[in-house]
């Protein structure tokens, strides 16, 4: 019964943690930003399309170091939530 009720608590556990997601990130140079298209291309070739318009890029961003906050799935980036340029 007590190994019933533990594994019982271990599966509800993992099932709360599956749920919850922590945003990702990542810190890279740019390689390109495209401001018509809203496409940002790391060093790495790395693509996020479709930045949000609520995030404000300058128009010459290439060279510079960001970081990217977002949310991803097994698809891929689901959304992006902040790009923050480096100093």
């Amino acid at each position: 019964m007590y190994a019933r009720t533990l594994l019982l608590a271990g599966s509800l556990l993992l099932a709360g943690l599956g749920a919850t997601h922590a945003a990702d990130f990542v810190t890279a140079k740019v390689q390109s930003w495209d401001p018509a298209s809203r496409t940002l291309i790391l060093d790495d070739e790395t693509q996020f399309q479709a930045v949000p318009d609520s995030i404000v890029l300058p128009e010459t961003l290439a060279g510079q170091m960001v970081t990217i906050n977002y949310n991803a799935s097994e698809d891929g980036v689901q959304e992006i939530l902040s790009i923050e340029i480096q100093p």
